[in-house]
């Protein structure tokens, strides 16, 4: 079972990560941390949830346009572009982590997130076995 890393704005996440998984709806290996923003994330956490057994990493921010602290889905791409590069530097697949946008309340795009980090650890997995 992969273990997957997600960093969600508060405002973006309405449902509970037990209930989705409860549902079905996302991988059991899952672990959500709510943030009062994702611009508070910054580039040392995402990297210390690799460090930490993560096998993937996402940030679901607010939409660009309709975040409420205004910048903050901004500064947590940079840091989430930033972070790729890093990773990058230390042989690993940037594609490990990624950024994702959402309005608020709607839990689709976090699933929609989940499962597709979770389908990229097992397309890593299945290259490391070969």
């Amino acid at each position: 079972m992969s273990k997957i890393k997600g960093f969600c704005c508060n405002y973006t996440m309405s449902v509970d990560v037990d209930a989705l998984k409860e549902g079905g709806l996302v991988p059991e290996g899952l672990e959500i941390d709510r943030l009062p923003c994702t611009g508070r994330l910054e580039v040392p956490d995402i990297l210390d949830a690799f460090t930490d057994g993560a096998d993937a990493v996402f940030v679901v921010g607010c939409q660009m346009d309709k975040c409420h602290n205004l910048s903050g889905s901004y500064r947590a791409s940079k840091r989430v572009k930033y972070a790729k590069k890093i990773l990058k530097e230390l042989d690993m697949d940037p594609e490990l982590l990624e950024m994702f946008f959402a309005d608020r309340g709607h839990s689709e795009p976090i699933v929609e997130a989940a499962r597709l980090m979770a389908s990229k650890t097992q397309g890593n997995s299945q290259d490391r076995d070969q």
